[in-house]
């Protein structure tokens, strides 16, 4: 799922009411006409601080009008948040929870304020606090579909996979054809094991798209682990047409293609790995994986390939390549090897695919 949120909410300064418009002269009325209401002239400072586009000179110039004490309630909150705003942009995540804080302290029920916190607060794997805001900020303002969005983001995050459906389900109720709503769900369907449920998401989207190959991928991930080894390998091959430069379609496609050898059913298709290996240099990963499963590199030699300088990057790499060799090895009717394959890949982290997919193939076997 996204780490970041699609957009900023709407400006302090327009959800407070705060008008930033230099105030005309009232027009003359007569004694039945209703006096025409001028807009409200706000602090000089609050407008050199709301002015500028550059984060440093807005941070400058914010604190500048917050530190002179002329700011009071709403304008002092809109200060505030025009800081946290810059800060936040600048990683300073902590000192803008600090002013998104602060501002809230003024006007407590500023929605903008509460989803920037919210999304600082997630940025900073705060998910419990993120929720909080959100639950908040849902109802000030029901059913917002940003807010449900990142909410779910951070329900997911905390392995809260069912909540963050029905967060994701709330979107779509409002949205359906949210495309990034439809992939997160199909994914985290495809977490829980509901293949269908995850396989009718990544449908609607290609409905919306024909081109998107992320969705023909995946829905061939819902196929293969339900056992449609055909249609897996048609959308891995679909997905791979798409994005030929996707080398994991390639891998999909071999092992959804193999999996009836031996039973008169399919035939393994090793020019499929040939082809995938000839568009990558030989240390881009995942080329070892590919000459690994075309037998021209052994099963240790490429896992010792996986040991990087990043501790984050080798659990995932690792994760990948014992996946794959599970799935190598159930070709060759290795469910002993499979297993420990499997058993090793479902340890990584449970946001990559390999991981997931290894977890349900451990239930599957026997």
């Amino acid at each position: 799922m996204r780490l970041f949120a699609r957009c900023y909410r709407a400006a302090l300064i327009m959800a407070l009411g705060i008008s930033v418009v230099t105030p005309t002269l009232a027009e003359e009325t007569t004694a039945t006409e209703t006096p025409k209401k001028t807009a409200t002239p706000i602090n000089p400072l609050l407008e050199t601080c709301l002015k500028p586009a550059d984060t440093q000179a807005a941070i400058i110039s914010c604190t500048a009008a917050i530190e002179s004490r002329q700011l009071k309630g709403e304008e002092l909150a809109a200060a505030l948040y025009r800081r946290g705003r810059a800060q936040g942009q600048r990683g300073q995540l902590a000192a803008a929870i600090n002013d998104f804080s602060s501002a809230l302290k003024q006007t407590p029920d500023a929605a903008d304020v509460l989803y920037a916190r919210a999304s600082a607060y997630g940025a900073m794997k705060r998910h419990d606090l993120a929720i909080a805001d959100y639950d908040a900020l849902l109802k000030l303002v029901p059913n917002d579909p940003d807010s449900l969005y990142r909410r779910a983001w951070s329900r997911s995050a905390m392995g809260k996979d069912e909540p963050a459906v029905a967060d994701l389900t709330a979107l779509l109720a409002a949205v359906k054809d949210d495309v990034d709503a439809l992939m997160d769900r199909g994914g985290l369907y495809l977490r829980l094991g509901q293949f269908d449920k995850a396989a009718a998401d990544f449908s609607a989207l290609i409905k919306l798209d024909p081109k998107a190959a992320a969705a023909f991928y995946n829905r061939g991930r819902a196929g293969f682990l339900k056992g449609d080894f055909k249609a897996a390998a048609k959308d891995f091959a679909e997905a791979q047409s798409l994005r030929a430069d996707n080398p994991y379609a390639a891998l999909r496609r071999y092992l959804s293609g193999g999996q009836g050898v031996g039973d008169g059913k399919s035939k393994i298709h090793p020019e499929i790995l040939t082809e995938a290996m000839a568009k990558l240099a030989p240390d881009q990963w995942p080329a070892p994986v590919l000459t690994t499963l075309a037998g021209q590199m052994t099963d240790q030699d490429l896992l010792s390939i996986t040991a990087v300088s990043d501790k984050g990057i080798t659990r995932r790499l690792d994760a990948e390549a014992h996946y794959y060799l599970g799935e190598a090895a159930l070709l060759k009717k290795d469910v002993k090897g499979a297993k420990a394959h499997f058993t090793a890949a479902a340890k990584g982290e449970r946001g990559i695919p390999e991981v997931v997919d290894a977890g349900w193939r451990l239930k599957q076997l026997p």
